[in-house]
């Protein structure tokens, strides 16, 4: 699956994800880093595990690793995203696998520990465009103060291991995720994926739910979706094409959806995003991602003067 982030990798000594960009959506997915979403301009919509926040200006998130999320938004935004690998992180703080960290700005008054994350995000991003001689032991540096900040407050004490964590649901999470992200263009149903995990559709069923935090049907859609936005945004292709392409049955029940989710009709959005040139791909690292990248940081500077946090 192709996420619009995860696009600049720093080296391998310090292999964070980094990215200013622009998202419409990202299905629900998980992986092993920790991620920070700080927005910028506008607002989106952030789904984790089973809970839903609606992100505007300034909010600040964190999603632990192996959290089901996902991102959906129907207006222009902007937003700051890092990941840090828990591989990375294990090399200074053992136990790092067995923490967990409640970083929601939206939810306090106090923004004195907040505003210390977004500066220190801010110099990341703009260290990184920069690349000053020796900039990657500055990288390097900022990661860890990150790190330390988030272990020193914003660590959960006596938490509960999500469920998700274990080797045998992660393993077959992945199975059933990759096959329906496989075969989204067919019409795949749950009698077909339960049989293939040799499971009751009612125990899947619920599995499904508990695990991913919507039904089987919902995620299917929304892969579905996803891609449907990549073909809108990248192609000239009929919309009723694009439909079929996708696994939607009919057109109708594609622009039905489209709308819902969106707010506007799929020939509207196709038309909107030929006129901004809202995507372009690139190949940086090991996968293909596509997203629609933001060059202007004068955002990130209010974050610098504004924090008490000096460098």
């Amino acid at each position: 699956m192709n996420y619009p982030y995860e696009s600049i990798v720093t080296n391998k000594e310090v292999p964070i994800f980094l990215l200013m960009t622009s998202v419409k959506y990202v299905g629900m997915h998980w992986h092993d880093r920790i991620e920070l979403l700080l927005v910028l301009k506008g607002r989106v919509r952030v789904f984790v595990e089973r809970e839903e926040y609606l992100l505007q200006e300034n909010d600040l998130l964190l999603i632990n690793m192996n959290e089901v999320h996902g991102v959906e938004a129907s207006e222009e935004n902007r937003i700051l995203l890092i990941q840090i690998p828990i591989l990375y992180i294990k090399k200074f703080h053992k136990n790092i696998e067995k923490e967990r960290f409640q970083c929601e700005s939206f939810n306090y008054e106090n923004q004195e520990s907040f505003n210390m994350i977004r500066s220190i995000m801010a110099k990341l991003m703009l260290t990184t465009q920069a690349k000053g001689e020796g900039y990657e032991i500055k990288v390097q540096s900022l990661t860890l103060d990150l790190v330390y900040n988030l272990i020193s407050k914003f660590k959960i004490k006596n938490h509960r291991h999500s469920k998700l964590k274990s080797k045998k649901n992660i393993e077959r999470l992945t199975r059933i995720t990759t096959y329906i992200q496989q075969n989204y263009m067919h019409p795949l149903t749950l009698n077909e994926l339960a049989e293939k995990e040799q499971l009751t559709v009612p125990y899947l069923s619920r599995y499904f739910q508990q695990h991913m935090g919507q039904s089987f049907i919902k995620y299917l859609t929304d892969i579905r979706l996803e891609h449907a936005v990549q073909l809108l945004s990248k192609t000239d292709w009929p919309v009723i094409q694009i439909a079929m392409e996708c696994g939607f049955s009919n057109l109708n029940t594609f622009h039905k959806v489209f709308k819902k989710t969106f707010h506007t009709t799929p020939y509207q959005f196709q038309k909107l995003s030929k006129n901004a040139g809202m995507c372009k791909s690139k190949k940086i690292g090991i996968e293909n991602y596509n997203y629609r990248e933001e060059a202007n940081y004068n955002d990130l500077y209010k974050y610098l003067q504004r924090s008490i946090y000096h460098y």
